[in-house]
């Protein structure tokens, strides 16, 4: 129970760990909830520290309201592709736990990387 709140508190306060470049390693769309009702756009990623690694994470962007949530979702998977760059944000002390730099969403903002 400890370490779930520890990496809860952590993860709020994962702006100010340290950044590395990574790349998209896969980017899918997944049906969630009862009956399949919901949308959720994955994205997987791979990054290195000097010479450790490769370490992995995924995120994930579930839209806010869409009417037509699965044609929305193929128009914003478009925007991201395999090898893209992105910025991740790592745990000093365990890399293993790691995000995007701002999340899914960032990287679906016009201004990109």
């Amino acid at each position: 129970m400890f370490g779930y709140l520890y990496n809860a508190l952590s993860f709020l306060l994962s702006r100010w760990w340290p950044v590395a470049d990574g790349q998209i390693t896969a980017v899918d769309i997944e049906r969630t909830g009862d009956r399949d009702q919901y949308v959720r756009l994955s994205v997987a990623y791979k990054f290195s520290i000097g010479d450790d690694g490769p370490y992995t994470g995924e995120n994930s962007w579930i839209p806010m309201m869409a009417w037509n949530q699965v044609s929305a979702m193929r128009k914003v998977r478009r925007r991201l592709h395999l090898r893209q760059r992105v910025k991740v944000r790592y745990r000093r002390n365990d890399p293993s736990v790691n995000t995007l730099d701002g999340g899914v969403g960032k990287l679906l903002r016009p201004e990109g990387f």
